[in-house]
């Protein structure tokens, strides 16, 4: 799974990153080193008339059929295997999808009872873009935003940490994600064959278990704990 990552670049590289035509105004991004569920996030989607916007979602998904927004702290994350089928997903599968940047993410490597946390990222440190879903949820008294990261099996060199990871999709791969004609079978070959990498996997300290712990400090290194 992926219950937490980094958002923490600037708009001129998400900008890059994603060729934004619009908004002709720079979205206001805060720094995420321990970005954690019910946070928000900038996300790339397409617009009304086809062209990548940028736009600030709310990590957790709830659907707009469903009673309570508080759906969304149990839908933080898709399978690729049945995100196209599941009742909560298949909608937003089928037209509502959109790119996550982030410069990496933490996972856990278990021990029996201990847990040892790692973040993981590109080698060469550039931004990478989880594929995900998003959905705009009303009530009488709100509208909300709220998005969900896509998970995939994970590649060989970040199996010995967990079996999961986020799909990831490659640049050159954008417009088939986010464009609203891509068949099922394209957008599910994307999802589920793992991004090869290279990656770097990195110990970091206890610290990332507390979503309190929002600073850079964080990522530092850290001795292993005695796991190995």
């Amino acid at each position: 799974m992926c219950g937490r990552f980094t958002q923490m670049m600037s708009w001129s590289q998400v900008h890059d990153l994603y060729h934004y035509q619009e908004p002709a105004a720079p979205l206001s991004l805060a720094p995420r080193y321990n970005g954690a569920p019910t946070q928000d996030f900038a996300a790339c989607r397409l617009d009304e008339t086809g062209r990548r916007t940028a736009v600030k979602l709310r990590w957790g998904l709830a659907p707009s059929w469903a009673k309570d927004v508080r759906i969304g702290f149990r839908l933080i994350n898709a399978r690729s295997e049945t995100v196209h089928s599941k009742p909560s997903f298949a909608s937003a599968f089928r037209s509502r999808r959109c790119l996550v940047p982030a410069n990496g993410w933490f996972e856990w490597r278990r021990d029996g009872r201990n847990k040892q946390p790692y973040f993981l990222a590109l080698a060469d440190g550039s931004l990478l873009s989880f594929a995900g879903l998003w959905e705009r949820w009303s009530s009488p008294a709100e509208t909300r935003e709220t998005f969900t990261i896509i998970t995939t099996e994970a590649a060989p060199a970040l199996a010995d940490v967990h079996h999961r990871q986020p799909a990831i999709v490659d640049p050159g791969r954008f417009d088939d994600w986010l464009d609203p004609s891509s068949s099922a079978s394209k957008l599910l070959e994307l999802v589920r064959e793992p991004y090869a990498g290279p990656y770097e996997k990195r110990a970091v300290s206890t610290k990332v278990n507390s979503v309190r712990n929002n600073h850079p400090d964080i990522l530092a290194p850290a001795p292993e704990r005695g796991l190995f």
